[in-house]
């Protein structure tokens, strides 16, 4: 026998004592099985019971109750957290006393447990006799003798208040946006959720909103990511104002935030709290003493009118808003059945996109450049284009943003750059040395690996680094001024030619062409195609190309379609030009063909 009281003892006192209580009451039992006793004779069992009761009342709160669920026994801990000094409890039924200051679920699981004659944890909560609440895990232990079965339950109370309220503030930390103090996306689709399941009356419906900041980059990007968080802080400090037992405030990510609208009748409601919202956007918000101006776009849908899912409704809002941003920002959108967004052809074309950088199933098109004062061939500017199997012929000014949106651009640029230096290398071996021009995009220039790709792509090309005449546009000299001069610098070391394409309808200031090595101007075709008629670009071209030769620099017209054109730009020596007037972009197979028998002098 002291070999089990001292294996129960060592158990009871474990960090596990309750886990094991009740595989040692049966070893001890299978143990006494075997002697004689009489069948109410439970003397045995009192050293058993005094090391329980020692070792349980120091973890628990203590009661057993016997076969009919009436209290046998309570600890004094029990007794003195719950009950007056002189309450009796004793021979009272269990789950009785306990109804008045227990929660439903939390009885109901207790006698679920009684019943059944199981071992059982639940958790809930009860009241302390001051009526302070109390987190108890409560674990039931069937007493099962061999021959009468159940003849007792030990209900072990432990206290877990502390473990209880930490779980509540994890979660609410969890559910709350640290830099706004709004709930968060993830609490958002919770309550979604919970709220689209709880809409069950006919009568009522549920709004989602979805508000997203217009030109907010533009914040972010030239105060700082500070100034930032410090604007998204205090609009959601003003947005937070909507919040009231019907609507619930959210920060969706970013600078986007959710509304949930419940318990409503009419679409009205949602009109006119959009409404309200873009009037908090017509004035300033203070940030750091100062006044920054911001407007929003917004998108709802409606449950169970546009959508009865989750997702849905969430889609549908955000879908609505973004054709409320592209019909020009600062307005609201319902959300229809017959909406399409641009973004939705952009998703369609980035996917395509993806599959032809897969397969290369891009081509080059050459347009050539003509010297005016030689009247010849001298260059050719790489053009990029795309034939889809599914959406056909995709024009570069839908498809090479969306390159750019979604950094796909560096990969499509790298084949162009390749594709073309190759072509150009097998033309000058055939005796065409021609010039190639190709346009560098701004996040392509500025990949911090770019030098050492086209060192790379020239050496393994084998063409001449004189014969590259890289295009990049003026706004990208503009980004990070220092670091584009020194990437300027190591092209022009390896004897390749820098353009500026489309001069003219980026940056207004000229100042910066004196800070880098540029060989050409190129003159935006806007001011060439009007460039007779029209007197303001007459003087704008006629600048540019002043100013371009007194920095040493060689000037290309683009666009040029007409022979009137010409004398116009022989006149100012232009140096060289390109447009339809000569050649439209050619394929590489017909290029060598053309400029054969092609000779410009006798074009214009």
């Amino acid at each position: 026998m002291d070999k089990y009281l001292n294996n129960i003892q060592k158990n009871l006192l474990s960090n596990n004592a309750k886990d094991d209580i009740t595989s040692s009451l049966h070893d001890i039992w299978k143990n006494c099985s075997h002697e004689e006793n009489d069948d109410n004779d439970y003397s045995y069992l009192l050293p058993v019971v005094q090391v329980l009761k020692q070792a349980l009342e120091e973890i628990s709160y203590v009661v057993v109750t016997d076969q009919q669920g009436k209290v046998s026994y309570a600890s004094k801990q029990y007794l003195s957290t719950f009950y007056d000094f002189n309450e009796k409890i004793l021979n009272l039924d269990y789950l009785e006393i306990i109804r008045s200051f227990a929660e439903e679920e939390y009885i109901e699981d207790l006698s679920d447990a009684m019943d059944r004659q199981i071992i059982l944890k639940v958790k809930g909560e009860r009241a302390r006799k001051n009526d302070y609440p109390i987190t108890l895990e409560t674990s039931v232990f069937p007493v099962i003798h061999p021959n009468k079965g159940v003849i007792a339950c030990l209900i072990l109370h432990q206290d877990v208040t502390p473990l209880a309220e930490a779980e509540e503030t994890i979660k609410e930390l969890v559910s709350m946006d640290v830099l706004t103090g709004l709930k968060t996306r993830k609490q958002f689709e919770n309550d979604l959720k919970k709220t689209v399941l709880d809409a069950a009356k006919p009568l009522f419906k549920v709004g989602v909103l979805f508000v997203d900041l217009d030109r907010f980059k533009y914040y972010n990007d030239t105060l700082g990511h500070f100034t930032g968080d410090m604007l998204i802080k205090e609009i959601a400090r003003h947005m937070k104002m909507f919040e009231d037992v019907q609507q619930q405030v959210y920060r969706y990510g970013g600078d986007e935030f959710a509304i949930i609208v419940d318990n409503f009748n009419k679409d009205s409601v949602l009109e006119q709290l959009s409404e309200k919202l873009l009037k908090l956007f017509e004035l300033p918000f203070i940030v750091q003493g100062s006044e920054l101006f911001i407007t929003a776009s917004i998108g709802f849908s409606i449950f169970p009118e546009t959508g009865k899912t989750v997702d849905d409704l969430v889609q549908q809002a955000e879908m609505a808003m973004h054709v409320a941003k592209e019909r020009g920002k600062d307005d609201y959108q319902k959300y229809l059945p017959t909406l399409r967004t641009k973004r939705d052809e952009k998703l369609s074309i980035e996917k395509r996109l993806r599959v032809a950088i897969a397969q290369k199933s891009f081509q080059v098109y050459y347009q050539p450049q003509i010297d005016l004062r030689k009247k010849r061939v001298v260059g050719l500017e790489a053009l990029l284009r795309w034939t889809d199997k599914k959406l056909g012929v995709v024009s570069p000014s839908v498809f090479i943003p969306i390159s750019e949106e979604s950094g796909l651009i560096s990969s499509i640029g790298d084949w162009v750059l390749a594709e073309a230096c190759l072509q150009a290398k097998k033309w000058s071996e055939e005796g065409f040395t021609m010039r190639m021009g190709i346009n560098i995009s701004p996040i392509q220039f500025q990949r911090p690996d770019f030098v050492s790709k086209v060192k790379s792509i020239l050496r393994d090309t084998g063409l001449n680094p004189q014969l590259l005449d890289l295009e990049i546009t003026e706004n990208v000299l503009l980004y990070n001024r220092e670091e584009c001069a020194k990437t300027l610098t190591r092209l022009k070391e390896l004897g390749i030619q820098i353009s500026i394409d489309d001069f003219g309808t980026g940056y207004s200031s000229l100042s910066y062409l004196r800070q880098f090595p540029i060989d050409t101007l190129k003159i935006d075709k806007s001011f060439i195609l009007e460039v007779l008629d029209n007197s303001n670009d007459q003087a704008i071209v006629t600048s540019i190309i002043q100013l371009a030769h007194n920095m040493n620099m060689r000037v290309i017209a683009e666009g040029v379609e007409s022979t009137e054109m010409f004398p116009f730009l022989n006149d100012r020596e232009c140096d060289e030009m390109q447009g339809f007037l000569y050649s439209k972009p050619l394929p590489a197979n017909e290029v060598t063909k053309f400029v054969a028998k092609t000779e410009p002098k006798f074009v214009f």
